[in-house]
């Protein structure tokens, strides 16, 4: 029987860096070709694929050729970068054929240790990059707003918050033209273009938030999910894209520790503590859950759910209240995915068996 041998693939841009070590982890071939399908496959072709145990690369990008090379027969693996990096840092120094070498190493040795990351269809990453496109924009508008509001404070004028598309436009022509008049500063060539962008990145996120909107009315689980009070469109389409497989999961609770909702225990001879959420997995889904949980906790209807989360928030507090309840949220919505039922308001969805460590945050 021919040895088993693993590889490990140091994705660039451009190059790639190709490592394959035995089962002692002696390197038996090295070599650096171009980021693309048919350069890996040249590179890889003196090795017969039932050989190969393992591809190991990170989930850092290139998802397209990780998805190439499945179909192509190969088997690939991609592990959770920030743990992936860890496991690479135990060298002394940074090289691509060092880190090559070291993912070849992880998939040998760290395989059952370091986590893998669940490959997604390409039709749900490209929802997901509206979802991720969505929270940048959403910020750089913040930090644009931001730096408008401070400009303006340095001449006593406080901005108001406003909804209203051509709300900041109107707030600043008005001080803008009281200083001129007053303190004979004229702001207007300083400030237009910042009131410029601040207002086309307002558009902008209107513009896609639309667009999710009639995604998420459009999709079949987005809008089985939406059933859920505080549930948006948004939240629908970020849970979705952050599972699309409920068949991953064996126990719904287990979608809980997927998304970092689940406490952290620390445990050395005698002393033995829980600690707050462990905060894996995905921070914006997280995130969007909390969010809804905020929207839950305050609009939903009188249910067994609200009800729970009313009197746990009085013995612990909002904020850990909270986090309690989107931990809730989260198992619900994979509920109703896996079972393919609709919100009952007057379903317990095991509130009275919450544990005490689930309320940690």
């Amino acid at each position: 029987m021919r040895q088993q041998l693993w590889a490990g693939l140091d994705l660039g841009q451009r190059r790639t860096q190709v490592c394959v070590v035995d089962k002692d982890g002696a390197p038996v071939y090295e070599q650096e070709c171009e980021t693309n399908l048919a350069s890996l496959r040249a590179a890889l072709s003196h090795i017969d694929t039932d050989q190969l145990a393992l591809i190991a690369v990170e989930a850092a990008g290139g998802t397209h050729l990780v998805r190439e090379l499945r179909d192509a027969g190969y088997p690939v693996a991609m592990f959770e970068t920030r743990k992936a990096s860890k496991f690479l840092s135990l060298r002394r120094n940074k090289t691509d054929a060092g880190d090559a070498k070291g993912l070849a190493d992880l998939g040998r040795l760290g395989r059952n240790t370091v986590s893998q990351v669940f490959l997604k269809s390409a039709e749900c990453e490209r929802l997901r990059s509206l979802i991720v496109m969505r929270k940048r924009l959403v910020h750089l508008r913040v930090a644009a707003e931001g730096a408008l509001r401070s400009r303006m404070a340095m001449h006593g004028v406080r901005l108001k918050s406003t909804a209203a598309p051509s709300g900041i436009r109107h707030q600043v022509s008005n001080s803008v033209a009281h200083l001129r008049s007053s303190a004979d500063h004229d702001l207007q060539s300083q400030l237009a273009p910042l009131v410029d962008v601040c207002e086309a990145l307002r558009a902008y996120v209107r513009s896609l938030d639309g667009d999710l909107r009639t995604l998420a009315k459009a999709h079949r689980t987005c809008r089985l999910l939406m059933e859920v009070p505080g549930v948006g469109p948004i939240c629908a389409m970020s849970f979705y894209t952050a599972i699309e497989d409920p068949g991953r999961f064996r126990r719904v609770s287990d979608v809980a520790a997927y998304l970092g909702l689940v406490p952290r225990r620390y445990q050395s001879g005698a002393l033995s503590r829980t600690l707050g959420i462990t905060k894996t997995g995905s921070k914006l889904t997280r995130t969007h859950l909390v969010t809804a949980a905020t929207v839950f906790g305050t609009r939903a209807p009188d249910c067994a759910l609200k009800q729970w989360y009313l009197t746990l928030r009085s013995r612990v507090g909002p904020a850990r209240a909270r986090v309690a309840l989107a931990r809730k949220l989260a198992i619900v919505l994979l509920t109703m995915w896996k079972n393919d039922t609709h919100f009952d308001p007057q379903h317990r969805y095991g509130v009275e068996k919450a544990p005490a460590a689930a309320i940690s945050a």
